[in-house]
């Protein structure tokens, strides 16, 4: 009897994808537990590591050096990830109410949200100061601000001020980092220094959670670094580049950077989560929320009750592995264990210069190597999860049946794609279809020879009925953003043929899972459909659903046209240009994202091209005269060019630096990551002539790359292809590019030129 898959009977939702929530997922990929769907709603995918703040500061560390991608880490987990905001969680229903999609039902709820600067006692904060936390939102600010005060530091005379309000340690190492990389880079080009930084706090000294040869020697530093250290000044307000103190004083400075104490939004106690005494989720020993048991909070966001601690990463980062281990004995009706959090934590202080501070209880030590142990303790807690175990695919297969070389085949194709990259291989689905009988019927048109992307049906009224059909295995964990590229992949054969699609039935195969849980994808799925066809003109009329093994989705789609209005694949003309209205590379880094090897910097801009429509792109190509068009799926742009070359046997020159790839794509493809298809796709290159000076070219690899939602390829005229290819850029296909020109029509043979 055949073994099923695990159905999901539980749904937990991680909201924020902070120093907590990292240990979450690391778990859950090494210990899978069968039958709980997990899902990560983070506003950003690119998650800071506040530690390593400040030597980015003093330029130590690059952007990526200081960020974990969410999205290789979530692929480990076999987390769905969804950037997204927030707006409600409703506790009663158990549902997570979201900006831009539909809510989400959950059964359990973890809560890694992060802090914020406390600015409630400082009116005008938020309008005229850059706040340090959320660190994302600051690292934005702060670029604009170190070039605004280089530029002005570099003019003759040049002066720039920048006060910082708190004086914690968030401040403190601001200071020196900031101070330390302006400086150095206006050394580094023989610049006098009009840079003026002040410190200041309403406290009596800095660092009051530290002891007093901490304090005394932060002190000296700032002062030998050309830090204003100024105690006692409790702020007011603050306006445009002014703050104004308790006492009437008044402080000038070109910009403002605020650092006190930490807050959090009002919305979860608006949804009903009990407050702690300092204004935070007030938790229990469990982590757990002492107003809702199924909810979870870790992090800057919680307050253990009666274990308040500082709001620092070292406890976040601590809270992750007992937040882990409860989350998973909750769903699994498990007794929760006790956490205890440690008293006093190592604190390591940078100082921007490649030295630091080790502050603990009485302990007090400085210089370079303190400055190493924080960088050696902040790399190997990154590098944790960023270095991840491969993912092997799963393959159950009796000894003996197949030899070595053939198993071995098998086992790299089980981690096989979905998407396009799914299709059946093109030799074999024409090998069968070449055994099926002739249509005879009259009214079915065909073009003789060639292989149109929808059937043609007359209605003996000069119009006919434009027909397609098309199914995706899910290629993104993602059951409502899935469903919009999959309908708009769906549409694209009518679009190709210049027709505008009318109505369209749909065909749905969803995995086993509870009822609840089926309901909530069925949802998800058929909204997000209904959404894309809303927006095209187009009437959902009905279909179908069943059980399956694995998510599916996919639409039988109706047009109506003008039998003489058409576009086809054949019709192209000697000296016409080939337009390609989007970048190429879906295949290899889907191939590459289900691997775990894809960052989000790749396949944000891969999704959304995906989500991009080829309505308007084929309504400009008939504007503009197009002779010919197809469009790129799951045969790559060789296949479906050939296909467009083969019932008049032309010839086209392809400039293959000229042709667009997603950002990621020649890279992967450089490394070998291409999608299961590739290979048979790749057998279409005896087509290609001069491919073996191309041969160590990645772009020649995109060639047989696997497309999903992929663009329109086209022939036009060329003396309308500069317009038309400048109205598709204004229309948004930034990507869309001139790839080559038609030579011989009707010669010997029908082939690909690379030039």
């Amino acid at each position: 009897m055949k073994t099923l898959s695990s159905p999901v009977v539980k749904h937990l939702v991680l909201v924020g994808g902070g120093h907590s929530h990292l240990a979450v997922l690391k778990q859950l990929g090494m210990n899978p537990l069968p039958g709980l769907s997990a899902t990560l709603i983070s506003r950003d995918i690119y998650t800071p590591y506040s530690g390593s703040l400040p030597g980015h500061i003093a330029g130590s560390y690059d952007f990526e050096q200081i960020h974990i991608d969410l999205r290789p880490l979530a692929q480990f987990a076999g987390v769905r990830l969804i950037q997204e905001e927030i707006t409600r969680i409703d506790l009663d229903g158990k549902r997570v109410l979201l900006r831009d999609r539909p809510p989400m039902e959950f059964d359990l709820i973890s809560l890694n949200i992060g802090s914020r600067p406390d600015t409630d006692q400082l009116p005008g904060a938020l309008e005229h100061a850059i706040s340090i936390k959320p660190i994302d939102q600051f690292l934005r600010r702060w670029d604009e601000v170190r070039r605004s005060a280089l530029e002005r530091l570099r003019q003759a005379n040049g002066k720039y001020s920048l006060l910082i309000v708190g004086g914690g340690p968030a401040s403190v190492e601001f200071a020196f980092s900031a101070g330390y990389r302006l400086r150095k880079e206006l050394a580094s080009e023989s610049c006098p220094s009009g840079l003026a930084i002040r410190l200041l706090t309403a406290d009596d000294d800095i660092l009051q959670q530290h002891n007093k040869k901490v304090r005394r020697y932060a002190r000296a530093k700032l002062q030998k670094s050309g830090v204003e250290l100024l105690t006692g000044h409790r702020v007011s307000e603050i306006s445009a580049h002014l703050v104004r103190c308790v006492g009437g004083g008044e402080l000038a400075a070109d910009t403002i950077v605020v650092a006190t104490g930490a807050s959090i939004p009002s919305w979860p106690f608006e949804c009903g989560l009990a407050r702690s005494d300092d204004g935070f989720i007030e938790v229990n020993a469990h982590l757990q929320s002492s107003s809702h048991p199924f909810v979870f909070a870790a992090g800057d966001a919680a307050t253990i009750r009666g274990e308040p601690r500082p709001k620092s990463g070292v406890y976040a980062v601590r809270q992750g592995k007992p937040l882990a281990e409860n989350l998973l004995r909750y769903a699994t009706g498990r007794k929760l264990q006790r956490y205890r959090p440690q008293t006093k934590a190592l604190a390591l202080l940078s100082l921007g210069d490649g030295t630091a501070i080790a502050s603990r209880r009485r302990l007090f030590l400085k210089g370079r190597w303190v400055w190493q142990l924080k960088h050696w303790i902040d790399s190997r807690f990154l590098d944790k999860y960023r270095d991840l175990p491969e993912m092997k695919p799963e393959l159950e297969l009796s000894q003996g049946l197949v030899d070595e070389q053939t198993e071995q085949a098998l086992r790299d194709h089980a981690m096989r794609c979905a998407g396009c990259g799914a299709k059946v291989a093109g030799n074999i689905l024409s090998e069968v279809l070449a055994q099926l009988p002739a249509n005879t019927d009259a009214s079915v048109l065909s073009t003789e020879g060639a292989v149109e992307d929808a059937a043609l049906i007359d209605l003996n009224d000069g119009r006919v009925l434009v027909q397609s059909v098309d199914q995706l295995s899910a290629f993104i964990d993602d059951p409502w953003l899935f469903a919009r590229i999959a309908t708009n992949h769906c549409l694209s054969d009518i679009y190709a043929m210049g027709c505008q699609p009318h109505s369209a039935l749909a065909t749905l195969g969803l995995p086993f899972a509870s009822k609840r849980y089926t309901r909530s994808q069925l949802r998800e799925i058929m909204l997000g459909c209904s959404a894309v066809l809303a927006a095209e003109g187009c009437s959902l009329i009905g279909g179908h659903s069943a059980e399956a093994s694995e998510l599916s989705f996919g639409l039988c789609v109706n047009g109506f046209a003008d039998r003489e209005k058409l576009l086809h694949k054949r019709g192209m003309g000697h000296g016409d240009v080939l337009i390609l209205t989007k970048g190429l590379g879906t295949g290899t880094l889907l191939a590459a994202d289900m691997r775990g090897k894809a960052a989000q910097s790749w396949m944000e801009p891969a999704l959304k091209q995906m989500l991009m429509s080829n309505r308007q792109g084929s309504s400009l190509l008939i504007e503009h005269g197009a002779t010919a068009c197809t469009d790129i799926t799951g045969f790559g742009l060789a296949g479906h060019l050939l296909e467009m070359l083969e019932p008049d046997r032309v010839e086209v020159e392809l400039i293959l630096s000229d042709i667009p790839a997603l950002a990621g794509a020649l890279e992967l493809l450089g490394r070998g990551i291409t999608s299961s298809l590739h290979q048979d796709n790749r057998r279409l290159a005896r087509d290609v002539y001069n491919s073996e000076a191309y041969a160590n070219d990645p772009t020649f690899e995109l060639l047989f790359d696997p497309q999903t939602a992929g663009g329109l390829l086209a022939t036009l005229p060329q003396d309308s292809a500069d317009a038309c290819l400048e109205a598709l850029h204004q229309a948004g296909y930034h990507q869309a590019t001139r790839i080559g020109r038609v030579g011989a029509v009707n010669g010997d043979s029908a082939g690909i030129i690379l030039c």
